[in-house]
């Protein structure tokens, strides 16, 4: 039997971040890969939503804003926890209701995060790794942020993220002193 911690199964949990990370290294775009690999392991795949996820890649856009590993692993959690397109035909009551429970597990995911890794913002996280801001769109930058690993440390970030969420879809009361 598969080793449980906290209530989710390990060994899920190990794939999950195994393959965020081939999928990160090999094929870049952290919002994609973050969710893709929740999607593959979890059983819960979804084209659509994964190819719509890679305009979160880079921070949204490449604008370094919201972490593509935390957007994308909150699309997973809004796969299992979000508020179906039903509820917005019914009682907005209800639909608020559903909405405020939806945004809890996201929260806590966020929260992690911010706690794990200083921020939730792209920018932040890349200058607090590196010392300074670099653009990879400007040819010397992208040289120096490959000297400087800042690939390696992103893919860490990004199976590292998608663990937690994977582990949120079968614990969404997870503490965020929780280790799993």
């Amino acid at each position: 039997m598969a080793e449980s911690t906290k209530g989710v199964n390990k060994a899920i949990l190990d794939k999950v971040e195994k393959r965020a990370y081939e999928l990160i290294d090999k094929y870049h775009g952290c919002s994609q890969c973050s969710l893709f690999a929740i999607q593959e392991v979890c059983g819960m795949r979804d084209d659509v939503m994964a190819k719509a996820s890679i305009g979160l890649a880079g921070g949204v856009g490449s604008m370094r804003s919201a972490c593509g590993a935390l957007t994308g692993s909150a699309l997973a959690l809004g796969m299992k926890y979000g508020r179906d397109v039903s509820a917005l035909e019914g009682p907005a009551e209800e639909a608020i209701e559903i909405e405020y429970a939806a945004l809890e597990p996201v929260a806590k995911l966020a929260k992690w995060f911010e706690r794990e890794f200083g921020s939730i913002i792209c920018r932040d996280i890349r200058r607090a790794f590196m010392g300074t801001e670099l653009i990879r769109e400007i040819p010397w930058q992208k040289q120096w942020l490959q000297e400087l690993g800042i690939h390696e440390h992103c893919s860490k970030i990004v199976a590292k993220t998608a663990r937690r969420a994977a582990a949120m879809l079968e614990n969404p009361d997870l503490s965020i002193l929780d280790k799993v």
